[in-house]
Formats: C-alpha cells, structure tokens, sequence
C-alpha cells in the first residue's frame, strides 16, 4: 500500500486557500456546529461514492477530496476573514 501525497498536498493547499476567503459574519449565512458536523459527514459520503483515482489503490476513498475539505475548515479557522 503506497500513500500518494500529491493530491493530498494539493487538496489542503487548495482547501486551506479557499477556507480562508470566507466571511465569519455576514448576515445571510449562519453556520452552527451541527452545520459543520453534516457538511463533514457530507463530504466524507461524497468522497466514498467518488472513489480514488483509477490508479491510486491506497483508500477506497477519494483523498485529495477529503484533505480539501479538511484544509477548508482549518484555512477558516486560521485565516477567516470577518467582515
């Protein structure tokens, strides 16, 4: 089992980028705790049903899809903008 890293790296490098340009406060969206729970449960769903790439067999699982959505939270988490 061979762990490729480059999607990886991309997906948080993305992800973090991303996760960064979002607004704390702004008054049409109001993210809660549960919110954040379903879009994680949501993502890990979508990221099973996309499967890997055809030649990764290391996970069952997309894992460049899972690291961008991990570096979204943690780019909102470090580097949120509030406006």
């Amino acid at each position: 089992m061979m762990l490729s890293l480059g999607p990886i790296i991309f997906g948080i490098i993305l992800g973090v980028i991303i996760g960064s340009q979002i607004k704390l406060k702004c008054c049409d969206s109001n993210f809660t705790w549960t919110s954040f729970v379903i879009i994680i449960i949501a993502g890990i769903i979508i990221a099973w049903q996309s499967g890997n790439y055809p030649f990764y067999t290391d996970l069952p699982i997309s894992t460049a899809f899972v690291s961008a959505l991990i570096g979204i939270f943690v780019g909102k988490l470090l580097f949120a903008r509030s406006k």
